[in-house]
């Protein structure tokens, strides 16, 4: 860590001793030629005080369109993989910030560490699910790294991924998309901008649809599609301007997603197959809608309102003993959730000071369905079917008010103070039902039917939890340098947990981590450099114990401690007009300082999903007038798939490369592109599991190298 801080340190001076000042850098700017390249500045939308990148001591890393809407992303977040302290992980099932899995370090506790907003919209796990990450019309994607608690709230402990889309313009134009590739990939998509009633009303419509046939088959049912995809999302977005500065806008999104499985069975993992009587297949539906108003009152001040809405529905029918045999049959799950929420921003801004208060508000549900039969063991080789139904339902309201200040007391210095206070209650209930589907004998009934009543039954608790949480932060600028130093806290809320085995529901409180960060920033005409060093100490972590070798004796408790520390750097450069890179790199160590689970002492032991390092290189070459090229480089070190830190995650390297020829005259461009140029192959969970007293294997591998066309068309 002292390394890291002292490299932080000294790279300004090192560019301080070799940078000319910014008056000289503007005159060799104006001698050179028209041809030379100026590197396109670097603009945020996600800080709520109207912060400028350089303004902002967060660690921020920008994603523009030109390479979210590339044919080389998958049409995801795995876009994001490898940005630095960016991992995507099992296939896109969950991500991490910093070495944090937004799902929890050892259990799924239903409330995230990390947040993802679309349009200012938070998205909930059936959303992304249903594929509301969709790139289609992007216009780029913010990562911030670290607590985002007190602008953002419950679920941004670790950070917060926002995307956008592109705005309604005031101008007709459009767009439209048509491609092929590898394992029967189509893609097509439509976007039509459009002026109405004198240039008061504005829209745009987007329609994207994907799918492909996946690379796994199930050898049992002879299906070739196991691993298939399917998505149609659609946009619509409208401004109504009621004058020069005031505006109506209302975005809304319709989306359906079918997958098939996403895991190998097979000895060698890249045959790529399973073996299992029952397809797997998951739907899943989901609907937004949001609506603002944005008023300015006067010069200095102005009011912003934001309603939204979000609904989803997921159904999934598996194999329940994942084995060629109708030893379990078929599991099936029903998932609902809804997200109501409104937010009031009131800004005030002028030369010295940017301030927002806000109040925020939501109400969230999910209902957890899930039917399937569960092998009970007899004996160490005999095991009987029980049908078990678990239906669980969560609530959650939540009520914030929250301020922001800015405050710039001198030229080159300025202090930013934060503080949110926030009430949680959290309602939880479960019935859990368990049957007996075989005659045993009156004597083993007895006994099964008696265990089986000890944890069949109705549970429903609440919980009120509330919490302040401040943050402070110190800017310093010098010409094209500045430098900042900041404290923030991030938390998850508590809740409840319900152990069946016991019969109870326990409560645990909510989770808190300090953080503390340097950061630096250079902005020169042709490149920029940003980094940041931080570290964060996790108290009352929440974590999922195991109380008794009983797998329903389980509840969640605040039993551990931890640290994190690191760094991220990165650097846009366009060193000639034809001619832009991007290379990121981050580093961060994962500590549990405290935890033990029984018998198991976790001390010391990395976090989950935490790769030490990630990398990513992009970039673009203009070849010719008429040919481009680009090409995005990713790397992740080894990292772990459980708490344990028994399974392991290899270092990965991705290579992805696109050539596009251009057809101005007819307003077109063709994309010839390949992903996993290098075809690297890697088992990224490795995940074995004893269900009837049979060894199976839900191993999840990378995708195969892919080759693909898109012509696109624009007017």
């Amino acid at each position: 860590m002292k390394r890291i801080i002292t490299l932080l340190t000294v790279f300004p001076l090192i560019l301080n001793a070799q940078t000319p000042s910014a008056e000289a850098t503007s005159q060799e700017v104006s001698s050179q030629p028209e041809e030379s390249s100026t590197l396109e500045a670097v603009q945020v939308q996600g800080t709520k005080e109207n912060k400028s990148y350089q303004e902002s001591t967060e660690s921020i890393s920008v994603v523009p369109s030109r390479e979210l809407d590339s044919p080389i992303q998958s049409d995801s977040i795995q876009a994001l993989n490898a940005v630095p302290n960016v991992s995507i992980n099992k296939n896109d099932d969950s991500f991490s910030i910093r070495g944090v899995n937004n799902t929890g370090v050892t259990g799924f506790q239903k409330d995230n560490l990390s947040s993802i907003l679309v349009d200012d919209v938070f998205q909930t796990d059936l959303a992304i699910k249903a594929g509301s990450f969709d790139l289609w019309d992007s216009q780029q994607a913010e990562v911030y790294r670290g607590p985002q608690s007190t602008t953002q709230g419950v679920n941004s402990l670790a950070g917060s991924i926002l995307l956008f889309h592109n705005k309604p313009a005031d101008q007709t134009e459009g767009a439209a998309k048509l491609g092929y590739g590898s394992f029967n990939r189509i893609e097509a998509g439509v976007m039509t901008n459009n002026v109405w009633l004198d240039g008061k009303l504005l829209s745009r419509v987007s329609v994207n649809h994907e799918q492909d046939d996946g690379f796994i088959k199930n050898i049992k049912t002879d299906n070739n599609k196991w691993g298939k995809k399917s998505k149609d999302h659609l946009g619509l977005d409208l401004t109504y301007k009621i004058n020069e500065t005031d505006y109506v806008r209302w975005n809304t999104k319709i989306i359906q997603n079918e997958t098939g499985g996403n895991y190998v069975q097979s000895a060698n993992p890249f045959d790529y197959e399973v073996n299992e009587d029952v397809d797997f297949e998951s739907k899943t539906g989901n609907q937004q809608t949001s609506l603002r108003y944005f008023v300015k009152l006067n010069d200095n001040w102005t009011n912003e309102v934001i309603g939204a809405y979000s609904q989803a529905k997921n159904d999934e029918t598996s194999d329940a003993d994942g084995t060629a045999n109708p030893t379990a049959g078929v599991r099936t799950e029903e998932h609902n959730d809804r997200f109501v929420s409104v937010e009031n921003l009131l800004k005030f801004q002028n030369e010295k000071v940017k301030n927002v208060l806000g109040f925020h508000a939501h109400d969230y549900y999910l209902k957890d369905d899930a039917r399937f039969d569960i092998l009970y063991p007899l004996s160490a080789t005999v095991y009987t079917p029980i049908a078990s139904s678990q239906v669980t339902d969560k609530y959650r309201t939540v009520f914030a008010l929250f301020d922001s200040y800015l405050w710039k007391f001198a030229e080159n210095q300025s202090i930013n103070l934060g503080l949110r206070y926030e009430f949680v209650k959290n309602k939880y209930g479960a019935d859990v039902s368990a049957t007996r589907k075989q005659n045993l004998g009156a004597g083993t009934n007895a006994v099964v039917d008696a265990y089986l009543d000890s944890v069949t039954g109705s549970y429903e608790d609440e919980d009120n939890n509330s919490i302040l949480l401040p943050k402070v932060a110190y800017m310093l600028t010098q010409d094209q340098h500045s430098y900042g130093i900041s404290y923030t806290e991030g938390y998850r809320t508590g809740g409840l947990s319900i152990n069946r085995k016991r019969v109870r529901v326990d409560t645990y409180d909510p989770e808190k981590t300090g953080n503390y960060e340097l950061s630096y920033k250079y902005a020169a005409s042709n490149w920029n450099f940003s980094s940041a060093a931080f570290y964060t100490d996790w108290k009352d972590q929440q974590v999922m114990v195991q109380l008794s070798n009983d797998p329903f004796d389980t509840q969640v408790v605040n039993a551990a401690s931890s640290e994190l520390y690191g760094a991220e750097a990165e650097i846009n450069w366009k060193p000639a007009s034809r001619h832009e890179f991007n290379l990121g790199a981050g580093y961060v160590k994962t500590r549990f300082k405290d935890f033990v689970n029984g018998t198991k002492d976790y001390t010391d032991n990395e976090f989950p999903f935490a790769p030490n390092w990630t990398g990513r290189l992009s970039y673009g070459y203009q070849i010719s007038q008429d040919w481009n090229a680009a090409g995005i480089f990713r790397y992740l070190s080894k990292s772990y798939g459980n708490a344990e830190n028994t399974m392991d995650s290899p270092e990965q390297f991705y290579l992805d490369l696109l050539g596009q020829y251009s057809l101005a005259a007819w307003s077109m461009n063709v994309d010839l592109y390949v992903r996993n140029v290098l075809d690297t192959r890697y088992v990224i969970y490795d995940r074995t599991s004893s269900i009837g007293g049979q060894s199976v294997s839900y191993n999840q591998v990378n995708s195969p190298r892919e080759l693909g066309l898109r012509l696109n068309y624009f007017w």
